[in-house]
């Protein structure tokens, strides 16, 4: 069985009308924790909307089609009304076992995970914690999350108007 997803993970409080106008809707929610799908032609898209071409700091060598847009950062701060939001980027990409995960987590504008950290270290650096059963990845429900919605693929067609 496979899992591929991408998403933005946020703490805190989230405006859930604000998050729907800029095209974030949370799959899962979990003690203050929102896990909202993207992907890397979402912030893409945005970004360009935006006029927004600055990137986020993330550690060299990611080897999967990772969102990289700072407008993400714009975003976060926005639905949840937080000037320093403390939030990750995750994705996994497994099939029958096989696979990697990549994640990132920010407090503001900076960067709190180091290079090549796991989904658990960012979750956990976002106040996750594992219990001694469950893993963080598990703690907040994303083995039950699997694949990204399809309405993320409206994006590729975004882009493309847009001559991104």
């Amino acid at each position: 069985m496979s899992h591929r997803v991408c998403a933005l993970v946020v703490t805190g409080r989230v405006d859930t009308e604000r998050a729907r106008s800029v095209g974030l809707r949370a799959v899962l929610v979990h003690d203050g924790i929102s896990v909202f799908p993207i992907d890397h032609y979402f912030s893409a898209y945005w970004a360009a909307r935006r006029g927004n071409s600055a990137l986020l700091d993330l550690p060299d060598g990611l080897t999967v089609l990772f969102p990289t847009e700072a407008v993400l950062h714009d975003l976060v701060r926005e639905v949840t009304g937080t000037d320093r939001p403390l939030f990750a980027i995750i994705a996994t990409d497994y099939f029958a076992g096989t696979g990697g995960q990549w994640a990132v987590a920010f407090d503001g504008e900076n960067r709190v995970t180091p290079d090549r950290a796991s989904v658990n270290q960012a979750l956990a650096a976002l106040g996750v914690r594992a219990t001694t059963s469950r893993d963080e990845f598990d703690v907040i429900g994303l083995s039950g999350f699997r694949s990204n919605p399809d309405y993320l693929e409206a994006y590729v067609d975004l882009c493309d108007d847009l001559g991104v």
